[in-house]
């Protein structure tokens, strides 16, 4: 069998196992799993409008001319339309018939009918693509399409409280699919174009009705928290879109190679540094006593809020974790600025997001990053002490008990609880909470950091950056735009900012990730605005985006005054100097994540609940 054949099939084994991990690897609630839902209609549709139709009305997503241009221009089309109309009539005539099939059910049934006969059809056509190597980036919308379809397929599973055995099964049987198809248009003299076009053309049409019939309605059949989904709705449409183009199939596996290369280079680059950081951060958990903490942040005034930049700033707690920290601050008399500034200090950085920007990046920007996450929390939280007085409260605590019920990280409830009296001696606890319950808080974060990082390094280009909206200053607000609305933990957004230096990127640009992608996400805003008020929340967001912006601007002016020369220790030069003891820590980490994974999935309940029946 071709060399070139079988590294295909495992990189599309690889897109799926990917793809179908996110949904099962920790406990997602109703919400969760309805964003993951969205995106995925988004992902669907953009590949209906971006790939699938321009593909059937001549040419594909990127201008390449239509490999089907002499088949009846009709017939591809008649083949949508009983894609379409064949879905309709199994799912709301055939299966609305069937005893104890309820609406969730319907969905990821006629979710997988759509996609396996898309994934078949992809297993054609990559093989009929194997002998044009001008088409490759075709090659490359398969893996990422391969990959979006697990996901998404793996989320309507979960949210239909699929049995775990029928679960990794129906996934088992569906990743063999795509290459099923493959072989057999291997073993195939030529794919005949009619064929081919007509299942271009079902695929499209089942793909349309899922996306339009199934998952909208899933997404959108009650009207809270809508924000949100419209998020993941445009993310997943976008993510479509997001296809690299290659000059050769040769291209194609030097940039895979080098997407795991880099990817490795990462882990060990990170897994010492990380170890130590967890250590550490079990040691601060345990032995800094609460009632201690809660006397120094009582009040208003400079002096609790300068503690609670300062004392926040090295506890290992995420923008989630955190809000149970702080209700408990607020109900032992914190006031408004302190409460703001714990809640910046303490997601923005950490003993173990520091500990990996020591290892990836150069001693300035290590010794940056945690100074100006205090100051940006310090001149954050006087200003709302200064503007938004903790008098002013109705329910001051609202939001943040709210926020305690339904934590969005799977470690917030132990966030709470962490310091109830326990007898177990405090090294072991210090243990415990550095190596199972930080690694269950930040194993899945820190895997998708490192492969986005590998993505980045392996498939940006090296001009990227010289556009002039991400050359010199621009950078420094696109930066800002990108890391305001969405949640990446510190520890897990340092290898992507790392990646990012190497590409291009300012010193000041790469800061001002750093600082508003951890401190900054729109549920940790909403919280905000319910438990301070709209008032505190609309100082605590201005000033911090304005301190934020300051602090890259004058992180740039500080290299380029000194001469201080920016860089990033990550990708494949790393990996070759990696020793031993890097490679024994990688293990150890990669064993601690197996164990977390594990212990989430063992965890998980039998059934999701949906939140409303159709």
């Amino acid at each position: 069998m071709d060399e070139r054949l079988l590294l295909f099939i495992a990189l599309l084994f690889a897109a799926s196992l990917i793809g179908m991990l996110p949904p099962l690897v920790r406990r997602w609630s109703d919400r969760g799993l309805h964003n993951f839902v969205a995106a995925s209609a988004g992902i669907f549709l953009g590949t209906v409008f971006l790939h699938l139709l321009p593909e059937l009305a001549g040419g594909d997503s990127h201008g390449h001319a239509h490999v089907h241009a002499s088949v009846d221009s009709s017939m591809p089309w008649a083949a949508a339309l009983v894609g379409f109309l064949g879905l309709f009539l199994i799912e709301k005539v055939w299966m609305r018939g069937k005893p104890g099939a309820d609406g969730h059910t319907l969905v990821w049934v006629s979710t997988y009918v759509g996609l396996s006969v898309h994934a078949f059809t992809a297993g054609l056509g990559l093989a009929a693509l194997l002998e044009h190597p001008e088409l490759s980036v075709a090659v490359v919308a398969i893996l990422w399409h391969k990959l979006t379809e697990c996901f998404s397929l793996s989320s309507v599973m979960r949210l239909a409280g699929a049995p775990a055995k029928r679960h990794f099964a129906m996934l088992g049987l569906f990743a063999c699919i795509t290459p099923a198809g493959l072989l057999i248009g291997a073993q195939l003299a030529g794919i005949d174009a009619h064929a081919n076009a007509a299942l271009t053309g079902l695929a499209a049409g089942t793909f349309l009705y899922v996306a339009v019939c199934d998952l909208l309605p899933e997404v959108f059949h009650h009207f809270d928290r809508r924000t949100p989904r419209v998020i993941a709705l445009v993310a997943g449409v976008v993510a479509s879109a997001l296809a690299p183009e290659f000059e050769s199939f040769d291209a194609l596996i030097a940039s895979c190679r080098h997407f795991g290369d880099e990817a490795l280079a990462t882990f060990l680059a990170m897994a010492p540094y990380l170890l130590l950081g967890f250590a550490v951060a079990g040691l601060v958990q345990v032995f800094l006593e609460p009632a201690a903490l809660q006397r120094w942040l009582k009040g208003e005034g400079a002096k609790p809020i300068a503690t609670a930049s300062v004392l926040g700033a090295p506890l290992p707690l995420c923008s989630c974790s955190v809000i149970p920290v702080a209700s408990g601050l607020r109900k032992a008399g914190a006031g408004k600025g302190p409460t703001s500034a714990f809640l910046i200090a303490t997601p923005e950085t950490g003993v173990d997001s520091v500990s990996v920007t020591w290892a990836l990046f150069d001693p300035v920007m290590a010794v940056v990053r945690p100074v100006a996450s205090v100051l940006s929390a310090l001149v954050t939280g006087l200003a709302v002490g200064l503007f938004a007085k903790s008098a002013n409260d109705d329910e001051p605590n609202a939001g943040l008990d709210a926020a305690v019920a339904n934590p969005c990280c799977s470690n917030a409830e132990e966030a709470e609880g962490t310091h109830v009296h326990d007898e177990t001696p405090r090294l072991r606890r210090a243990a415990r909470f550095a190596f199972v319950d930080m690694v269950d808080d930040l194993a899945g974060a820190l895997l998708v950091g490192i492969l986005l990082s590998a993505l980045i390094a392996a498939w940006v280009p090296a001009d990227w950056f010289d556009s002039p909206l991400l050359a010199g200053s621009g950078a420094i607000f696109v930066m800002l735009i990108v890391g305001v609305p969405i949640y990446v933990c510190a520890a897990a957004s340092t290898p992507i900012a790392a990646t990012l230096l190497l590409k291009g990127l300012s010193p000041g640009a790469v800061l001002v990730f750093l600082l508003a992608g951890p401190a900054t996400n729109l549920a940790t805003l909403a919280v905000m605005g319910k438990s301070l008020g709209k008032r505190a929340l609309g100082v605590h967001l201005g000033v911090l985006v304005v301190v934020t912006l300051v602090l890259g601007f004058a992180t740039d002016a500080l290299y380029e005054s000194f001469g201080f020369a920016s860089y990033a220790r990550i990708g494949e030069g790393h990996e070759g100097h990696a020793g031993w003891f890097a490679h024994a820590c990688a293990l150890l980490l990669a064993l601690l994540f197996l164990a977390s994974f594990w212990r989430r999935w063992a965890k998980r309940p039998a059934q999701v609940e949906p939140a409303h029946a159709h």
